[in-house]
Formats: C-alpha cells, structure tokens, sequence
C-alpha cells in the first residue's frame, strides 16, 4: 500500500474535483473520470497500477498527490464472522471500521467524524467528544480498505460508526454519491443507510433533495422526558418535532421505509408502558423498527433478560410496523461503535447486532 504523506489525496474527490486538480498537467478532460475509476472502483493503491495513464503522467501525479491515507492500527476477527477495524488518520486521530457478514450481505459500519459532540449516555464514543470531521475520502476508503484487507465484496453500508453524520452533512452526501456511483465503489444506494440522533433539519434537506440512500433514526425513548435523559440532543430537537420530520420524510419519499433505532436497557426504556408508548409513537408512519439489546458495559446500562425483552417485543408486535430484534455480534472482538477506540483507555461499551425479524 502507498504510505500516506502531505500532499493532497485525489480519494473521495468527485470527477470534476480531479478534473480541477489536473488543470496543471495539461490531461484532456477524460482523464478525470479514468483515475476516479481507477481509485474508487478499481481499488488503486498507487498510481503506478493506473496503466492507462502514460508513465510520466503517473510518476507526476506520485509527485503531486497521495491516494490512500489510512494507515490500520488493529484488526481483529471475531469467531461469528464480525471482523473490526482501527485506523489512523494522517493527522493521527483514529476511527473505527466494522464489517458484519450475514448470509447473502456485507455490511460494513463506517465512521463520520472523529468522536462525538452528542455525548448519548449508553455511548462510547460520547466520551470522546467532538474531534473533527472526515472528509468524503476518509469515508470512502474505510469500504475500500476493507473490500481489499478481507477481499469481500461490501454490499452494504451503514453510517452508524463514530459520529454525527447529519452534522457533517454536505460530505456524508459527497462520500455516498461516490459508494454509489456505478464508476465509483459502485454499491447500490438503497443499500446505503445514514442513522442519524434526530438532527432536524438535515431530515427535511434530506427529504426535499429525494436522496436515493436510506434513513434511520436512532430513538431509543418514546417520551421527550426519556429521551432527553439518555440522548441530550434531544432538549434542542424535541421528539415531537423529530416525529413530524419522520412523517415529512414518509410522506416525501413514498417508496422509503424509514428506520428507528431503539437500543433496550434494562429498568430503563423496556418496561410494558414504555412498549406501548412507543407503538402509539410509530403507528402512524410507514417505518421500521429496530430493537437492540444493549450488552453490559460500564457505563452502568445492561441488557434485560430475554423473557423481558420477548414480552417488549410481544406487545411492539401489535403494531403496523416492520420489527426486528437484533442479536449480538462480535462480542469476542468488543464489536462496537467507539469500542475498540475505547479499549485503549480500559472502556467497553458492546453494541453492534444482527436481525431476528419478528
């Protein structure tokens, strides 16, 4: 792999970004889009691969640019299959990667920001705080990273790893255009999710643009006094209003189903009542319902026991919606959002599931 250095990364740059950063080399227009393909489709790890490109034009732009600027620090796998990944940025922040094989799919949990400004009380990466954001390259390669380290076809993507994606909005969009493109990483955009805490108005920017990826709400309480408890967001973008843009959405984008998240904590948001709060809650829009066992960890949250959790599910089942209830994954591996980032400073906060559909 080409080692990362200062000069500019063309990944994650769109055609017309290459083409503007070629305007020196004096190349025809096409060349563009050859070296896009050759980055985000063919997987180049240097530019001596681009073959089509003469010799001098490649030992120029290895001159001039970097492709690659990851650098992986951990990789672990799980005995399931679940595979989690520790990069370094060139700035030495780190991120973190997770890639779940189920049956027929891929699907890989990427990171939007360095850390967090949320601070989600059963949330690792919370603690961390807000960094920085990535860029569209810095997402972008941690599919391409993995499709070449595990030499599997990602068929899925998930912006559910480090971060806000809703607040790095503008290149969550440019990131997902490019894993969408069919000269690009060339993954299906309705197999392409942004999980958001219930940041507003991206919802509605979302909606009214009609982008082709789907949405996902993190939840997680069915009362604004809950909420407000486990998510802080949740005082500046009230559930009511988080509702209403939910319903925006359904109604703009009628052949999207949109997703809830809703992680259970025990003693917490898993009780009868909390079920049907939550059923009157979602009744009303067409969308679907993930429920997520948390697994213990020390921030104090655990799971409940899987006959509380079977009666929750008996009681969410009498609603119109699509429910699933997820299962643990990768526990060998600590396989969760801001985990393995966190094990460094002796934390654990498991997380990440797999479907059991009811």
């Amino acid at each position: 792999m080409q080692t990362p250095h200062s000069n500019k990364s063309l990944l994650g740059l769109t055609i017309r970004e290459i083409r503007r950063e070629l305007r020196a080399f004096d190349q025809p227009a096409f060349r563009a889009k050859q070296i896009y393909n050759w980055i985000h489709y063919k997987n180049a790890d240097s530019f001596e691969e681009m073959t089509d490109l003469s010799k001098g034009l490649r030992e120029e732009l290895a001159a001039a640019f970097s492709l690659k600027t990851l650098q992986l620090v951990v990789h672990q796998k799980s005995a399931d299959g679940t595979q989690k990944f520790l990069w370094e940025l060139s700035d030495g922040r780190r991120i973190e990667s997770v890639m779940i094989p189920v049956e027929d799919r891929t699907t890989v949990c990427i990171s939007s920001q360095v850390g967090c400004a949320l601070a989600c009380e059963f949330c690792a990466t919370g603690e961390m705080g807000f960094i920085r954001n990535l860029t569209p390259g810095e997402m972008v390669e941690q599919i391409l990273q993995v499709q070449k380290l595990t030499q599997q076809k990602v068929t899925n993507v998930v912006f559910m790893g480090m971060g806000e994606p809703f607040l790095n909005y503008k290149r969550i969009i440019q990131a997902c255009q490019i894993l969408a493109d069919d000269h690009g990483v060339a993954i299906a955009a309705k197999k392409i999710t942004i999980s958001t805490s219930g940041i507003i108005p991206p919802i509605y920017q979302f909606s009214d643009e009609k982008q082709p990826y789907r949405l996902a709400i993190s939840l997680h309480a069915a009362t604004q006094e809950l909420r407000e408890k486990l998510m802080p967001i949740a005082k500046r973008f009230p559930l009511d209003e988080l509702i209403e843009s939910a319903k925006y959405y359904s109604n703009t984008n009628t052949r999207k189903r949109i997703s809830f998240e809703y992680i259970l904590l025990d003693g917490v948001n898993d009780s009868e009542t909390n079920a049907k709060q939550l059923v009157r809650l979602l009744s009303p829009i067409r969308c679907k319902l993930n429920v997520i066992p948390c697994n213990e960890n020390d921030l104090g949250y655990r799971a409940p026991s899987l006959q509380k959790a079977e009666d929750f599910m008996r009681i969410l089942a009498k609603g119109p919606f699509t429910l699933t209830l997820r299962q643990s994954r990768g526990q060998d591996i600590t396989a969760a959002c801001g985990q393995l980032y966190a094990k460094t400073s002796e934390a654990e906060h498991p997380r990440f599931m797999v479907e059991k559909i009811y």
